[in-house]
């Protein structure tokens, strides 16, 4: 059984909307249960989509992941896969990867700055 998603968020968008505008009472709290009712069903309708655990037709036994092993030598001329995979294969997601670092560290940084100059 397939349910587009967009159908999902349109009643709930439609539940939110009513949501907001009903008086505090029981109308309102029949509202909070069948939203938690059509959350848990999404829910227990996705989970019963995913494919076994192990079985062959999963995306992560597709044909990228025996490219990436058999073609790492020849187009990138790393030894080591994992490596070649980072750094050629993945690189601009490594360096977006280390920008969300470094700015992390930045702003940490700052803030205890901050509050050293506040206390001194």
């Amino acid at each position: 059984m397939e349910i587009n998603p967009l159908v999902i968020v349109a009643i709930l968008l439609i539940v939110a909307y009513t949501f907001f505008y009903t008086p505090v009472g029981q109308l309102r709290n029949l509202l909070i249960v069948f939203v938690l009712f059509m959350i848990g069903a999404t829910l227990v309708l996705a989970v019963s989509e995913m494919p076994l655990f192990g079985s062959v037709e999963t995306p992560a036994y597709n044909e990228v992941a025996r490219h990436y092993l058999d073609g790492t030598v020849p187009e990138t001329g790393a030894l080591n896969a994992v490596a070649a995979i980072i750094t050629d294969y993945r690189a601009f997601d490594t360096l977006g990867e280390a920008t969300v670092l470094f700015t992390a560290v930045a702003a940490a940084l700052a803030s205890m700055g901050a509050q050293r100059e506040k206390g001194a």
